[in-house]
């Protein structure tokens, strides 16, 4: 099977357990004009979602007729929904190597917010003794998490979330039940439901249909005080509707791990905005053991697609 590996982050780990293996014609691209010239003899290409634009999608229209599989190093696919790719080529994600870690950085994020600890950092920065935060500190024990986008990471957040003594309720268009929860609904009932929950954790792909999901009423519809996580998509959020939802009291606290634009430029209204917490597209990171889970899975599922030509975590729906 003719592969070919495009990405920095895990290339060397990847690159080493594809050349162990059997029945696997490996080419390492080092640059977008690499990919390009290799394309027409690919059958399996591995790249990361960001990798994909207008280009490389005609590309792979042209050139590209024995191409049967695009595996994204990704968990994000918007690129390709946004681009189109043909219809006898299968198309997966990454997300189940890299839920681990941002499942995590959720979990780092409600913590930071629910036990006060920008306060205690501004303290250490001020070398001060002001416990005036402690009055806004609460407990997850007994809170309602709602996760929208109950997928790979989603589920991972849950199973980490629950044993704090939340109660997770789950939103996914399907709404087929699912153990790592305590309740799932369908995506319909997001409205009725951000009105129940404590936290907000935003998980889903960006499309035109969530373009703007949380915007001015759907932080009207929140629960006074509710505090909110986005570590999907910056596009999700309606940044002006977030900052007055801040500003009102109507949210206690948001954390952010993407935001829209990225970077965020240094003189935009969100870096003001109070009880916000901004991370650099960071969530997934988590060094050695981040590139070798992301190596490991990516093979495995090489190795699956060779023998049976099936893949986990299929995505379906793109348009061509």
């Amino acid at each position: 099977m003719r592969v070919v590996l495009f990405g920095s982050y895990g290339k060397a780990e990847i690159e080493a357990r594809l050349r162990e293996m059997e029945g696997v014609a490996l080419t390492v691209a080092n640059s977008r004009e690499d990919v390009m010239e290799s394309i027409a003899e690919a059958e399996i290409l591995l790249l990361p979602a960001n990798a994909y634009d207008a280009d490389m999608a005609a590309a792979i229209r042209d050139r590209a007729a024995g191409l049967r599989w695009i595996h994204l190093l990704t968990a994000g696919y918007e690129e390709l929904v946004r681009h189109g790719v043909p219809e006898h080529v299968a198309v997966s994600n990454a997300g189940d190597a890299w839920s681990p870690a941002v499942a995590e950085h959720v979990m780092a994020l409600l913590l930071a917010m629910v036990k006060g600890l920008p306060g205690v950092l501004a303290n250490h920065t001020e070398h001060g003794w002001n416990r005036d935060f402690s009055a806004r500190m609460g407990s997850l024990d007994g809170m309602i998490l709602a996760i929208v986008g109950f997928g790979s990471i989603g589920r991972a957040v849950a199973q980490r979330a629950r044993p704090f003594g939340v109660r997770v309720i789950g939103l996914s268009r399907g709404a087929r039940p699912d153990p790592a929860a305590d309740e799932i609904r369908p995506t319909s009932s997001l409205y009725e439901t951000l009105g129940e929950a404590d936290a907000v954790l935003l998980a889903l792909p960006l499309s035109p249909e969530t373009t703007g999901l949380m915007g001015r009423d759907a932080f009207a519809a929140c629960k006074p005080g509710a505090m909110l996580v986005n570590v999907a998509r910056g596009g999700l959020i309606n940044s002006p509707a977030l900052i007055a939802a801040l500003e009102s009291g109507q949210l206690s606290g948001a954390a952010l791990d993407v935001t829209d634009p990225e970077p965020l430029p240094s003189d935009d209204p969100l870096w003001n905005a109070p009880n916000l917490i901004i991370s650099p597209h960071v969530a997934g990171a988590s060094g050695a053991r981040g590139r070798e889970r992301l190596a490991a899975f990516v093979a495995g599922n090489v190795a699956r697609f060779i023998s049976d030509g099936t893949v986990t975590m299929p995505i379906t729906g793109i348009p061509s």
